[in-house]
């Protein structure tokens, strides 16, 4: 877990005072100065607050020794790509009240065992879900309210994800249409048209009726 040292620093990179990290924390002034110290022992929750701010605001936590600025544009590599974002969801939302992730294009059918393991971790951290999905789509292993219908000529086999501040998507192989990769923007205002674009769909879409997926996120 991080120290005070990196969060001084964290702060020195952002330019912020102590003050300015305990009102955007929800914390005290006096409590950030004893953690910084180490005259504390913060609880797990309080040090995750923490992370979130830096995290939200470009900054990243090295182990237990380092601290950087983040990448605006993150590529990952490799048919695990997906798994890693799902990661970087969680990192991102946790602790975070009202967390949401909005989904571009899902199929619940070609997720592995891996993959709805991830979406039950969402989903335990109380991260909320809601999807697009292909219209006539009746593999749907959340809840039914969390899908709306996408009509079938304007569905495209490449998940994109919506969350906090960061845009994500998928990188597709051109000859077999598998993932091969993903990019993500951290950037409030592609994210914020992004979400628009889904909240705009989503008002004028159909709710699914019935499942019939073998497996669900809440078992």
């Amino acid at each position: 877990m991080i120290n005070g040292r990196q969060i001084r620093a964290a702060r020195g990179l952002l330019k912020w005072s102590s003050l300015v990290l305990a009102e955007k924390s929800g914390l005290t002034r006096e409590t950030i100065n004893k953690i910084e110290d180490e005259s504390v022992h913060p609880r797990e929750g309080t040090l995750h607050d923490i992370i979130r701010v830096f995290s939200e605001n470009g900054v990243e936590f090295i182990g237990n020794r380092g601290v950087a600025l983040k990448d605006d544009v993150v590529t990952l590599n490799g048919e695990n790509s997906f798994f890693h974002v799902l990661d970087d969801v969680i990192a991102t939302l946790k602790n975070t009240k009202g967390a949401e992730v909005l989904f571009f294009c899902v199929n619940d059918r070609v997720s592995p065992p891996t993959i709805v393991e991830n979406y039950r971790r969402l989903r335990r951290s109380g991260i909320a879900m809601r999807s697009l999905v292909k219209e006539g789509d009746t593999y749907l292993m959340g809840k039914l309210h969390e899908y709306r219908y996408l009509p079938q000529q304007f569905f495209h086999n490449n998940t994109s994800l919506i969350y906090s501040n960061k845009f994500a998507t998928m990188i597709l192989d051109p000859n077999t249409g598998s993932d091969i990769g993903a990019i993500i923007i951290r950037n409030p205002h592609i994210a914020s048209a992004q979400r628009n674009i889904f909240n705009l769909i989503w008002s004028t879409s159909e709710t699914p009726t019935e499942t019939t997926a073998t497996v669900r996120y809440d078992e």
